[in-house]
């Protein structure tokens, strides 16, 4: 298992500065997300990247896919395959894809011919469709996260992220994020155990979407599950942060070292 945590959530003006303070506390990766250092040329990443034992856990994709804006899922598609290609050069899980923003469709109504979440979804299916080669050509997946019902409700469950993925292919996997989780799933070991493979990443957050340690959450019977399935890759911490900024997080990092030895 290694600790990541989101670029901006970690103190520094520039990305070196960002690495060397990761590296301080014992992070062995970064969530590369917009806009900060995604601007960079990609050749620029990769020589900050080969100077530094942090390594880019995996880089943020376009929300846009389904925009009712034909433009802006044309865009959308490009922005995430550039994003594929940054993350196979970077050696990257993967690059996060948020299907779809807001717990009400966007796209119209067409009943009886099709509702707004039956067209939501097949344009889903389509445009990861057409994502597919260059994910396969870079390397590395794409990887669904499924939000709770009050920020999404396309993908609200693993189940439903792996629907995505079997009508896709190999290049489509998902993300188990442990806050959406106590909030949609209604067994959280049970869900992971049923995705297995298709788990390429895994964020951590308490049940107040506080640091790890500060609610109620119990990750153990979770990590358990991860173990069972194979899975050694990043819990990404994404969460607001209660106390003192660097003692919070050495103390949130330090418990999830301990409760993923422990299981």
């Amino acid at each position: 298992m290694k600790l990541a945590l989101r670029e901006d959530m970690t103190p520094g003006e520039t990305l070196p500065e960002r690495l060397e303070w990761l590296a301080g506390f014992a992070f062995e990766g970064i969530e590369l997300v917009e806009p900060s250092s995604l601007e960079l040329p990609p050749r620029e990443l990769e020589a900050i990247f080969a100077d530094s034992p942090v390594e880019a856990a995996n880089v943020a994709g376009s929300g846009a896919l389904l925009d009712p804006d034909p433009q802006e899922r044309f865009a959308g598609k490009e922005l995430t395959k550039e994003r594929l290609h940054l993350a196979g050069i970077l050696g990257a899980v993967g690059v996060l894809v948020v299907a779809q923003f807001g717990p009400v469709p966007r796209l119209p109504d067409l009943s009886p011919y099709k509702t707004a979440a039956e067209l939501e979804r097949e344009l889903c299916v389509v445009q990861l469709r057409e994502l597919a080669p260059a994910a396969a050509e870079a390397g590395v997946p794409i990887f669904l996260e499924p939000l709770n019902r009050y920020e999404q409700h396309l993908v609200n469950r693993l189940d439903q992220g792996v629907a995505f993925c079997e009508q896709v292919g190999e290049e489509i996997k998902i993300m188990a994020d442990f806050f959406h989780m106590h909030i949609e799933e209604v067994d959280i070991a049970g869900s992971i155990l049923a995705a297995g493979p298709h788990i390429v990443h895994v964020h951590v957050a308490d049940s107040n979407r506080l640091q790890p340690g500060r609610g109620h959450l119990d990750f153990r019977t979770g990590f358990a599950a991860l173990k069972e399935v194979g899975y050694d890759g990043y819990l990404g911490i994404e969460c607001r942060v209660e106390g003192p900024y660097e003692e919070s997080l050495a103390d949130s990092a330090a418990l999830l070292r301990e409760l993923w030895a422990t299981v």
